[in-house]
């Protein structure tokens, strides 16, 4: 009885830990986190590790305790089993072994395997094999459906290459609710947007330095790092422009302000910075996800339910835990 409470009291702690992990955005870049928090709580939540709570050394000894619990357990009854040919017995035991190897490939899951968001410019290479898939991506066309006679998107599309030491190895559309797998990678169409491109220099003589930011994103800029907020002047989908506009708001770490309003292919300058537009870009936002513990935590699932089925059969004999 002991154990059984310490392994709920464990359980407990991990379900707490999960909440936290659903309430707050995972792996998302620090600035994420400054923007929506603010500066002092986002700062208390990465010396945390809530940013990644699944990889912390907290949450990894609590799956470990749990483990272990789970195995005394199950061997206690497999202990039993000896000397209780009644259905219920293996049933029992099986429903701790699928737990067991639910918890096990759930830990594969969350320590080896990735998701990553891209944001794929049109007509460019991105290269996800530096980051462990097995394939780089080149996004040659995303397609927009309207419903007719509105603005409303009906569906929307990334035609894709798939690339290998720069070898085309395979063409594939993307579609929501259609994703692309290779390599036991699969590919989902999550969103679309724009990106702003153009060049930061510190003046008066200072280098200048390419930029490329989501429409809304912050950077960093200048011999300070200052934060830059880069946004287009209008919606470029309902009300295209030859020669659209973006807003820049600088924000400095002493808390100063300043903004300015570039036309494509000029430049403004902005406090000590002189910020270039040069043009914006459509992106197509994929998910990409390598999940090695998938087959297990399937397994295991239908281990603990059909061991569940048997424990609770109205012939199994025993009805009490």
């Amino acid at each position: 009885m002991i154990l059984v409470v310490a392994a709920m009291f464990t359980l407990s702690m991990i379900l707490a830990a999960v909440l936290v992990g659903g309430l707050i955005p995972q792996g998302l870049p620090s600035e994420v986190y400054i923007d929506r928090f603010g500066e002092y709580l986002a700062r208390l939540l990465l010396m945390l590790g809530l940013d990644d709570i699944y990889r912390t050394k907290g949450f990894f000894l609590l799956g470990l305790l749990l483990l272990v619990q789970l195995a005394v357990c199950t061997g206690k009854r497999v202990l039993m089993l000896r000397g209780n040919s009644k259905l219920w017995a293996a049933g029992s035991v099986l429903l701790h072994i699928g737990l067991l190897v639910f918890l096990v490939s759930t830990a594969v899951s969350l320590w080896w395997g990735k998701s990553l968001m891209v944001e794929v410019p049109e007509g460019k290479t991105t290269e996800l094999t530096k980051q462990g898939v097995p394939f780089d991506l080149r996004l040659d066309r995303f397609l927009i459906e309207y419903y007719p006679g509105s603005h409303s998107v009906r569906q929307y599309r990334s035609d894709v290459t798939l690339l290998l030491a720069e070898k085309e190895i395979k063409q594939a559309s993307i579609e929501v609710n259609s994703p692309l797998e290779h390599e036991g990678a699969k590919l989902f169409q999550m969103s679309y947007g724009w990106l702003l491109e153009g060049s930061v220099r510190q003046l008066p003589d200072g280098k200048a330095e390419p930029f490329s930011i989501l429409n809304g994103g912050w950077f960093r800029a200048g011999v300070n790092q200052d934060r830059v907020r880069a946004v287009i002047m209008g919606d470029p989908d309902k009300h295209p422009s030859k020669n659209p506009e973006a807003a820049f708001l600088l924000l400095t770490e002493s808390g100063d302000r300043q903004a300015a309003v570039v036309a494509q292919g000029t430049s403004e300058a902005a406090g000590e910075l002189e910020i270039r537009f040069d043009q914006i870009r459509r992106y197509s936002g994929l998910q990409v996800k390598q999940d090695p513990g998938i087959a297990g935590i399937f397994a295991g699932l239908t281990l603990s339910l059909f061991g569940l089925m048997i424990r609770y059969a109205p012939l199994g004999g025993k009805k009490d835990l």
